[in-house]
């Protein structure tokens, strides 16, 4: 049996080998042909991809040569579709075999072969034509004025001056790249800033970009920082992202400031048009700020620009500018030590900014004599600008600030990456959740005015500076602030104890290396690519006992990270916002007993776990934007948390949550009689407010979002005739969101001193809306969305401190400011909007204007969102001084060369992006 079984099998094989031999030489043909069209396709594809940069590069696209060699691109398309068909044509086997041994016209591999050697030649001809076009540099155009005209400049430009009008004389020369170089702290960021800020007012950009290169910079990092200035959306792989870049500047003109590069950086990785210069009529220009000249031209930068330590003269006008004349001149031997003590900055900007604020205070000779004698063995370096010089220069400047609060909140600003741009109120959570402000009485309005003091602190001392705020487009901006890379570096190495600080250097895994984490008090990984976490740095991971972790903005954080943190069991701060969690909650956490500050925010958590009354130290719980649209919290944990003073849970979508919800939370608050100090929670309904404001003052209130509210007619939260059952609720609210509810009409005349965001969605049977300065007197922040009943908006040019305003999908909306009768101003009065930054109009079909008579001034204005408003045709803006060049307006382009403009002032004041 076996053998006739080994028979019939060696007989298929025999046979199967006949076949392959017989019919390979038929199938052979038929196989190369397969090949030989794909080949033909992909080189005319790639043909295809030469003929877009002809076009974008080319000057004079209409010329012969240019529009011959396009015409035979056109023909070789037609022809390779040609071909394609008789390809497939046939796919039976059979039929193939039969036209390839039939058609009198010949194989189609033949064909292909013959056309994929015309194409080949083509594609020389092409590089040529694109060499000859790269080799016949295309003159910018002029500038328009000379920067020797400038005026009106900002205090920082006074030294400064010449290295800003050679940069603003290179935006209209031949050049594509200049390079700023010179020591840390010398100037080289204020420089690229001044540059930002002025060069509107000598040259037309689409978008002018301020960018951060930091060390380690990765691709993915920098994409991040132009997404962000760009206000594009991210991307889920950095080649999408750098489609969408390059999609969105290939027709632009624009000028990339890139400060603080440490590396060569590949530009076109990073989706930034190329060629640099001048292409198809438009200006792209790369200003690179860096320590290394070598580095500046590995960058492409012909003309480079060295920036020195000021001289005497200069030195001694920026110090005396930072301390005050009217300390320096009291008295004479004041003078004398006083042109000493700036002597000893070495001509260094940085140190005479940060050293001479750092004096303002002292108002005898005896405290100036000391600060001599301290800075004079600080010189540990005779090379002004180098780390050892500054690093000393810094800690006196840290020496001196006026408590050991303040100095100890300025560390923690190095936790953050290098020249991020920090939210004040981001910093000011972290620095209550690390315990760094005095304890008020659990008092949290009062601990973050608190904060907000010691941030004005670092400031008016200069080791803080001004952030910016890409979301108002605003440079510099009052809400955010940044770290000096020098004065970070400095701040790093006068922590206590020790700190592990990798945050935003692009780690795809923590470190691995167990000294490291060895005796680490405080870690911080955050804004990094952690997705995977080996076994030997899980190992690494075993050796660690920080008492604070900051690991926000990773995410896709692995899972195995999370295991590893169930064992810090010192652990009393953890940050994991937007790390990618999901589904369940980690339970690792409900380990970490002494924890009291936790951060969930931005993540997909479905339900808290009963396990996490465990954590009886926790103090402050953040579950911000989560989301999924139901979340449970289990009945009695609130309860068991016996120490929490902060709790926000929110989901980030508008549509209806679990029903069982809120009443967990609130029983819990009524039955364990809890204190609260900050409490952000949905409600559903009037009579879940009324349970709240009972709870006052032992729990405040400070963010709500009110949903369904069916049958409610009115709002009875903001109206003074229900202070007496609300005011408890009225006093602490901060933040309130209403959203699909029966609300006709909102009456807000109780007072809310502390209210400063309102936002309000699909409330479509909202009509009337009256707004007294007692509701209104701190409002930063309207948002309205889907309140198709509305016909104007008037109350809101009674807000003296609206700061972002923000319209949409408002179909009845017909002006935003109505006249005197709708509560508004006479035609002839300017309406004046004193802090507006942002001022978004999207989807508003029925808008007809702004304000049907009269003007608006928008002195701060800084970023105008226009979207599916066909009917707006005016912006009545009356420009102030300075303005020219400052706003952006996204909108579409034939809605923006519709518009009508009273003078050509108005219109100079926007940058408009198409």
């Amino acid at each position: 049996m076996e053998l006739q079984l080994a028979a019939v099998l060696g007989s298929l094989a025999l046979g199967g080998a006949v076949l392959v031999l017989f019919f390979g030489k038929w199938w052979q043909p038929l196989a190369d042909t397969d090949r030989r069209v794909k080949e033909l396709a992909d080189a005319v594809e790639a043909l295809l991809r030469q003929r877009a940069e002809v076009l974008g590069h080319d000057t004079s696209p209409a010329s012969d040569p240019v529009r011959a060699w396009l015409r035979r691109v056109q023909e070789a398309q037609d022809e390779l579709a040609s071909i394609k068909e008789r390809h497939d044509g046939g796919q039976l086997y059979v039929v193939r075999l039969l036209q390839y041994l039939f058609l009198p016209t010949g194989p189609v591999a033949g064909l292909a072969e013959q056309q994929l050697k015309a194409v080949r030649a083509l594609r020389e001809q092409g590089a040529a034509i694109l060499e000859a076009a790269l080799a016949t540099p295309q003159e910018p155009p002029p500038l328009l004025c000379d920067p020797e005209e400038l005026r009106d400049l900002p205090a920082e430009a006074g030294p400064a001056r010449a290295y800003l009008n050679e940069a603003l004389r290179f935006l209209g020369d031949r050049d594509a790249a200049l390079g700023f170089w010179g020591a840390g702290g010398v100037g080289k960021t204020t420089a690229l800033k001044l540059v930002r800020e002025v060069c509107g007012r000598v040259a037309r950009f689409d978008h002018v970009l301020l960018v951060a290169a930091s060390r380690d910079c990765t691709v993915a990092k920098l994409q991040r920082e132009v997404v962000s200035v760009l206000g594009l959306r991210d991307a889920p792989t950095e080649q999408a992202q750098a489609a969408g870049i390059l999609s969105f500047l290939r027709d632009k003109s624009f000028l990339l400031l890139l400060d603080g590069v440490w590396e060569r950086l590949d530009l076109e990785r990073v989706g930034i048009p190329q060629p640099l210069g001048m292409a198809n009529g438009k200006v792209r220009k790369v200003i690179v700020a860096s320590r290394s000249e070598a580095l500046c031209a590995d960058m492409g930068c012909r003309s480079k620009i060295k920036m020195e330590c000021f001289n005497e003269e200069d030195a001694w006008r920026l110090f005396e500018a930072n301390v005050g004349g009217d300390a320096i001149h009291r008295h004479t031997e004041i003078l004398t030590l006083a042109r000493q003590v700036a002597a000893e900055c070495k001509g260094l900007p940085l140190a005479l900014v940060t050293v001479g604020r750092a004096m303002s205070n002292k108002r005898t000779a005896d405290e100036w004599a000391d600060a001599l004698d301290a800075l004079k063995p600080s010189q540990l370096s005779t090379t002004p600008g180098s780390d050892k010089s500054t690093h000393a220069l810094v800690k006196f400047c840290y020496d001196n600030l006026e408590s050991d609060t303040a100095r100890d909140c300025f560390l923690t600003c190095a936790l953050w990456p290098e020249d991020h741009n920090i939210s004040k109120d981001e910093l000011v959570q972290s620095w209550i959740g690390l315990g760094l402000l005095p304890d008020l009485a659990g008092d949290i309005d009062e601990a973050h005015r608190f904060g907000h003091s010691v941030i004005a602190i670092l400031v008016a001392a200069r080791l803080l500076e001004a952030g910016d705020n890409h979301r108002y487009n605003m440079f510099p901006s009052d809400t955010h602030v940044r770290l000096h890379d020098v004065v970070r570096d400095a701040a790093l190495r006068f922590a206590p104890g020790k700190w592990l600080v990798r945050a935003g250097a692009g780690l795809r895994e923590p470190p691995r290396e167990e000294a490291l984490w060895r005796g680490a008090r405080r870690v911080s990984l955050m804004h990094n690519s952690i997705e995977d976490a080996p076994a030997k740095a899980g190992s690494a991971l075993a050796e660690a006992q920080p008492t604070s972790l900051m690991l926000q903005c990773n995410r896709a954080l692995p899972k195995r990270m999370l295991q590893a943190i169930q064992h810090f069991t010192k652990l009393t701060y953890l940050d994991l916002e937007d790390t990618g969690i999901q589904d369940a909650f980690p339970m690792e956490i409900c380990c970490l007993v002494n924890l009291e500050y936790l951060n969930l925010s931005k993540n997909r958590i479905l339900s808290l776990p009963v396990e996490l009354g465990n954590l009886s130290q926790l103090k402050y719980f953040y579950l911000r934007d989560n989301y999924y649209i139901q979340i449970t919290i289990p009945p009695g944990l609130v309860s068991r948390l016996g120490k929490l003073q902060v709790l926000e849970v929110f989901t980030a979508s508008i549509v209806s949550v679990a029903d069982d919800y809120v009443s967990p939370v609130i029983d819990d608050l009524e039955s364990s009689g809890a204190r609260v100090a900050s409490l952000g929670i949905w409600l559903d309904t009037t009579r879940d407010v009324e349970r709240l404001a009972r709870l006052a003052p032992g729990v405040r209130a400070r963010s709500l979002h009110l949903r369904k509210l069916d049958g409610t007619r009115a709002l009875p939260l903001l109206s003074a005739e229900h202070t007496p059952e609300l005011g408890g609720v009225q006093e602490s609210l901060r933040e309130l969101v209403v959203y699909s509810s029966d609300v006709e009409e909102i009456v807000a005349d109780a007072h809310v001193p502390g209210l400063e965001v309102i936002k309000f969605g699909f409330l479509t049977k909202l009509r009337a809306m009256a707004w007294s300065l007692a509701a209104a007197s701190n409002l930063r922040e309207v948002a309205m969305g889907a309140c198709h009943s509305l016909t104007h908006l008037t109350w809101v040019q009674h807000l003296p401190c609206l700061e972002s305003l923000n319209l949409s999908g408002c179909n009845g909306l017909m002006r935003l400011l109505g006249g005197a009768e709708d509560g508004g101003s006479a035609a002839e009065e300017v309406v004046l909007f004193p802090r507006l930054r942002l001022l978004a109009l999207l989807g508003l079909p029925k808008l007809e204007a702004v304000r049907v008579e009269g003007e608006c001034a928008f002195p701060e204005l800084r970023r105008v969102q226009t979207r599916g408003c066909p009917r707006l045709k005016r912006i009545p803006l009356r420009p102030a001084r300075g303005q020219q060049g400052t706003v952006r307006i996204e909108c579409d382009k034939h809605w923006w060369n519709a518009l009508q403009w009273a003078g050509e002032d108005a219109k100079a004041c926007f940058v408009p992006v198409l």
